[in-house]
């Protein structure tokens, strides 16, 4: 038989069973669309490959800088650093080097600048990567040999499109960049946005333009060997595996440290894949999508259970087919390879389905609002790579509940099928084999609510707590003096001359300046410290903490509180000794149980210079709502100048209603000035917390309510399938009194003990699953851990009691055959007692025996017995059945 007729075959068994189909199909529906949902979101911020030609042979090279926060690091690497190494290199096809870059666009000198991402990159970067330009030419190798020489620039596909209008005359035209004038050579391709996946690059320029685009000596210098702002990737040579690239490296990082230990010392180098270093870069949305891709698995495994369950109980009803194929021939592989053609075909269609379940989780997260004003590219979406994955789970899961099901089917006994019906009752092995499924469908379900419900507690009672800094009126607006290359003196004066006139606005109580804002993660930075007395690790010096410059009103504004010390002042400038304001959980961090006030640490950024501490602000969220507590510093806004700052208005009304006037005080001052993240504060704690709260409770929710869904049909049609096979046994119960309460408890207490059972290992696997989630949400945790508990478990008790009463119910209300039904025993027994004669009255138990005892018996041949058993059980089972008062006679002869 071929393929195709095991399909056509595969067709109409499943047609010949709507039911089976039906709840088979929806079951595996549900379980691969939430993995397919999951799966959208894991690929846009973690799993999407670089948009360039084979991506997987692409690797991150670099020195490890390490965030305290979060325990997230990335490779990097200056410009001296990545010349040296590739010039001794010898494992590398190819290293290139860039950096992404934050910058006014004008497209010709008359128009004012926007906000706009860019890279510098080295000129092999475009050929390196695979990537030929649209129309136009990539970078000769000479445009990368002098710095600041060679102004050219390859535009994004997004940009020519936009502000060119796909106009192929764009070559040599004339484009602003920073105040800086570049030559248009050539137009990226639309596949090619750059080297990072989340964002857009509207543009590429040489690196060597560093020093002329970059208004900051130090970052746009290429000569010093510690401004490690670059990124390096490459790809090795065929036949040089990455543990042998990482042992050359590892030896020229030894070299550089030996002839630079000013500037190289402890500086290790690594050769990590693409998604080992993007885990490493964010640690926080690595262990958000494993979470949720475990409980997606969970809700996947949920499923397959049902569905092998429900092939398991059919199983009897097909052991004559399949001892019908045997007889004629057919081995044991043909049959198993016909059943798994069927799981298949059950588990495409269920695929199919489910892709669009995962279509409205994959609209779920894109609620997600992203609040920057920068090309930002997450997007989520079911393309080809998500097609292909659903297709895979679906096959593998086929293969999961197919497989033993079919197996067993295969070793069905041939002899004894064709020869009794009563042969097909299934095995203790098999029943066990149920009962394990159908409890553990429940257990796992219960984590699946308890995990929902201790998120659901976990975010609402940080919701409630609050992010630790007030959100209402206040409007924000960013401003960078570096994108129309100002100079330093000019940039001070500029947002001080700001400050003082949104001062003097209408409905503004205060204004402050500072450089990040809690929660606008890419204005968050950080700076290395080395605090007083603290020992680190051998090979490490000082630690990346996250920071701010913040003046003296910040605090005030932003409602939060100073528990020790005093706030910045206006002498806190360069000219005085250098201060510093810590959180609560860096002091203890640093100095546990003592006081911070006057301790010290150094600060790499000013030349190891001593600051002290004076004062201790509260602990609040920076990153993220759900984050724990982290370690951050506040530095003087006037002692450490800046370029790039974020002006921050206390409003006496609508804070909203300050945008305008707001915008009209800088256009007042320069009109060229790009403005950028303009928006309330409440407008930012609603996408950064509550959206994202919304989002991943109710595809957490949905998950756990999925799992339950799915256990309470296993569970019910194990129950279902149980009572069916016990019903020539619950006949025989009542026929000698057993009464119809009597029957419910018999068959509820089967469902009742596997839900129980399945109920105490899910609230056990839920204990250590919520002490996996507690570090995520420290307000209150031992309080959640309790009532998820407690909430959860009469929930999922309550509802497996019903899926389990409902069949029961059903086996409750059989009838018996009355005395006068012309069924086979009663046609037997009466012709039993016409050969006895009229005898005395007798009790039900004692007819089914008599009836044992005066039917005819043959010899039974070997291939009888098992056709024989069941029969001679019936006697042995009326026997032992406790008696009941009988609630009828039966008639015999003319008596009763």
């Amino acid at each position: 038989m071929t393929l195709w007729q095991d399909l056509r075959y595969g067709f109409r068994m499943l047609a010949a069973s709507p039911g089976f189909t039906t709840v088979a199909v929806l079951s595996l529906a549900i379980g691969i669309g939430a993995n397919s949902a999951i799966f959208s979101f894991a690929d846009a911020l973690l799993l999407r490959p670089l948009p360039v030609a084979r991506p997987g042979e692409v690797f991150t090279i670099g020195s490890r800088s390490s965030f305290e926060a979060f325990n997230a690091s990335s490779l990097v690497s200056s410009y001296r650093d990545y010349a040296d190494i590739r010039d001794r290199s010898t494992s590398f096809a190819g290293l290139a080097a860039f950096s992404n870059l934050t910058v006014g666009f004008a497209k010709d000198p008359a128009a004012t600048p926007r906000l706009t991402l860019g890279m510098m990159a080295s000129s092999n970067l475009i050929p390196l990567m695979g990537v030929e330009p649209t129309i136009g030419r990539a970078f000769r190798a000479d445009e990368d040999q002098v710095p600041g020489r060679d102004a050219v620039v390859v535009l994004g596909r997004t940009l020519w499109e936009q502000e060119f209008g796909s106009d192929a005359g764009v070559l040599g035209r004339s484009v602003r960049i920073n105040g800086v004038p570049f030559t248009v050579i050539g137009v990226a391709p639309e596949s090619f946005t750059g080297m990072n996946p989340v964002v857009r690059s509207d543009f590429f320029v040489p690196l060597m333009m560093s020093p002329r685009v970059i208004n900051d000596k130090r970052t746009g210098s290429l000569e010093a060997r510690d401004a490690r702002n670059l990124r390096v990737k490459g790809r090795l040579k065929p036949g040089i595996t990455q543990a042998q690239a990482q042992a050359e490296l590892t030896a020229i990082g030894v070299d550089l440290e030996r002839a630079y230990p000013a500037t190289n010392k402890n500086q290790q180098f690594f050769v990590k894949t693409e998604l080992q270093s993007r885990v490493a870069e964010d640690p926080p949305d690595a262990t958000l999508i494993a979470m949720l891709s475990t409980l997606a698995i969970g809700v996947l495994l949920v499923a397959c259970g049902n569905v092998a369950g429900l092939l398991t109980s059919r199983a009897p009803v097909r052991a004559r087919e399949m001892a019908l194929r045997l007889a004629i021939g057919a081995g044991r592989g043909r049959l198993v390879r016909q059943l798994i053609t069927e799981s298949l075909l059950v588990a495409l269609a269920g695929g199919a389905l489910g892709l669009g379940i995962g279509y409205a989780g994959m609209l779920l997260f894109r609620q997600i609002e992203i609040p920057s004003d920068l090309p930002i590219a997450l997007g989520f979406q079911m393309d080809r790579r998500a097609l292909l994955f659903s297709l895979a789970v679906a096959a593998a899961s086929a293969v999961i509940f197919g497989l033993v099901p079919a197996m067993q089917a295969s070793r069905t006994d041939l002899t004894a099928v064709m020869k009794a019906s009563d042969a097909v009752a299934p095995g203790r092995r098999r029943r066990w084999g149920r009962a394990i499924l159908a409890s553990g469908q429940v257990a796992v379900s219960v984590v699946l609510l308890v995990v929902a419900m201790f998120m659901y507690r976990g975010f609402r009672q940080e919701l409630i707590v609050g992010p630790g800094y007030r959100t209402d009126h206040l409007m924000m607006m960013g401003l960078d003096t570096n994108l129309i290359r100002y100079t330093e003196a000019q940039s001070q004066q500029f947002f001080q001359d700001v400050a003082e006139r949104a001062r003097a606005l209408p409905g503004v109580k205060a204004v402050t300046m500072t450089t990040s804002i809690p929660m606008l993660n890419d204005t968050i930075g950080g700076v290395a410290i080395a605090p007083e007395g603290f020992q680190f690790p051998p090979g490490k010096e000082n630690t990346e903490t996250l920071a701010s410059r913040v003046d003296e009103y910040y605090f005030d504004a932003m409602g939060i509180a100073l528990v020790a010390g005093r706030n910045f002042t206006r002498r806190d400038d360069e000219n005085a000794p250098r201060v510093a304001i810590v959180n609560q959980h860096l002091a203890e961090h640093y100095w546990p149980n003592q006081d911070p006030l006057g301790r010290r640490f150094r600060l790499k950024s000013a030349k190891d210079a001593w600051v002290e501490i004076v004062g201790v602000a509260k602990t609040s969220k920076y990153i993220f709502i759900a984050e724990p507590p982290t370690d951050f510093l506040y530095l003087p806004y006037r002692q450490n100048t800046t370029q790039a700052t974020m002006l921050v208005a206390e409003s006496t009304g609508d804070a909203a209603a300050l945008a305008a006037p707001l915008r009209e005080v800088v256009r007042g001052l320069d009109a060229s000035m790009p403005i950028f993240a303009v928006r309330t504060m409440e407008q930012l704690y609603r996408m950064r917390a509550i959206s994202v709260f919304n989002v991943l409770v109710t595809m957490v929710g949905a998950m756990g309510l999925m799992g339950l869904g799915l256990s309470i049909v296993g569970l019910y049609g194990l129950v279902a399938y149980s009572a069916t096979r016990r019903t020539r046994e619950i006949g025989i119960r009542m026929a000698i009194g057993a009464t119809a309460p009597t029957v419910l408890r018999m068959v509820l207490r089967q469902g009742v003990a596997l839900a129980v059972i399945g109920l105490a290992i899910g609230l056990a696997a839920s204990v250590g699953a919520g002490a996996l989630l507690a570090a995520a949400f420290p307000s209150g945790k031992n309080e959640r851990d309790l009532m998820a508990l407690v909430l959860v478990a009469p929930v999922v008790f309550a509802v497996t009691l019903l899926a389990t009463y409902v069949p029961a119910r059903r086996a409750s209300r059989l009838n018996p055959p009355s005395d006068d039904e012309p069924t086979v025993p009663n046609l037997r027994y009466q012709r039993a007692c016409r050969r006895r004669g009229a005898g005395p009255s007798f009790g039900a138990t004692s007819a089914l025996s008599q009836f044992a005892r005066t039917t005819p018996r043959r010899r039974a041949r070997p291939a009888q017995a098992a056709g024989r058993a069941r029969e001679q059980w019936i006697d042995v089972a009326a026997r032992r059945l406790p008696r009941h008062p009988p609630a009828r006679r039966i008639r015999c002869g003319g008596r009763e």
